[in-house]
């Protein structure tokens, strides 16, 4: 039998857990407006659209940190009296504030999922990549998991809003299914959107490459760091619906500290945007912005410029022309 943590056990950690992530959340959230605000972004980021979509999920991450906070109060600090009493009072998932956790939890995953997929537009759409119009339209298949996924939660979370006894838990199998359809598509959705940008950068890499043998990758950097950042939210997606699948507890963790994981991700995405010294957005503009042999040449003269100039102004030396007579031919015709 698989070792389990006890549900209230289990909330308190969560509830810890998602404090500090919330604590994150906040110093990048604000990161991200004063940079959508202030500087020139690399890509093409809508400043309306991006800040809309940061500012929801900060608002959604925080309504279900105050949730969340508000039910372990009730749980840890109401029932202490009560024997087993907080595990009695989280055991009603029935009750309003549960349902309205679950259904900000489903709102702030689709949120992420969409912003995910508005990212991977952005980037496939840049002019200078000339990104080849069919390889575009592969968009609409994460597209469509993120619709059913949005199908999935809300069955999950009206089901939910069924249960009537306490004999009844979040394993049910009227939410059980529904609930892992959602994590297992919003895991397709930002693997797939991730993958697209990846695969799309290493064939645009392999077909320049070819000529310039011999010259290093500037690439790799660029999909490297898109992993780097594209694989926080579906290691945290696999680790839970692993966990609930198995029917774990501590697949609570993990969903709680999703809500704060997913709205500061997507921060992320927009620093590395608006920073492009240190991240990846200034190396995925530059990739496509003019051709490898011209790019190479330029660095070529940029390197020599002080050593061609040097040599030019010892071989180019100007001469001193001295006339001293001028001869007219004679025009006299006898």
């Amino acid at each position: 039998m698989t070792a389990d943590v006890l549900l209230d056990k289990a909330t308190f950690i969560s509830l810890w857990i998602e404090s500090i992530l919330y604590g994150c959340h906040v110093a990048i959230f604000l990161s991200s407006l004063y940079l959508l605000r202030y500087r020139k972004p690399t890509l093409k980021f809508s400043r309306t659209v991006t800040a809309v979509m940061l500012t929801t999920m900060f608002a959604l991450s925080t309504t279900h940190m105050s949730i969340n906070f508000a039910r372990g109060l009730k749980a840890f600090v109401s029932y202490q009296e009560t024997p087993f009493g907080a595990s009695v009072y989280l055991r009603q998932l029935w009750a309003s504030i549960n349902v309205a956790k679950q259904a900000v939890y489903v709102i702030n995953v689709l949120v992420g999922d969409s912003f995910a997929l508005y990212r991977s537009y952005i980037i496939l759409g840049e002019t200078h990549f000339e990104c080849d119009q069919r390889f575009r339209k592969l968009i609409v298949f994460p597209m469509c998991s993120l619709i059913s996924s949005a199908a999935c939660g809300y069955k999950s979370v009206y089901n939910l809003s069924q249960l009537s006894n306490l004999g009844e838990n979040a394993f049910s199998r009227g939410i059980f299914d529904f609930r892992a359809a959602l994590l297992g598509l919003s895991l397709v959705t930002n693997t797939f959107a991730t993958l697209l940008i990846v695969v799309f950068i290493a064939l645009k890499s392999k077909n320049n490459m070819k000529a310039t043998k011999g010259v290093a990758n500037p690439y790799r950097k660029a999909y490297f760091s898109l992993l780097q950042f594209g694989i926080i939210i579906p290691s945290s997606l696999t680790t839970s619906l692993v966990l609930y699948s198995l029917k774990m507890n501590a697949n609570l963790i993990v969903l709680d500290a999703m809500s704060q994981i997913t709205g500061f991700a997507s921060a992320i995405v927009v620093i590395n945007n608006h920073l492009p010294g240190l991240f990846c957005a200034n190396q995925l503009h530059q990739l496509g912005a003019k051709p490898s042999i011209e790019r190479i040449h330029q660095d070529f003269l940029e390197k020599n410029r002080s050593r061609g100039r040097a040599h030019s102004e010892s071989s180019m030396t100007p001469l001193t022309v001295r006339i001293d007579r001028v001869v007219e031919p004679d025009t006299d015709t006898r």
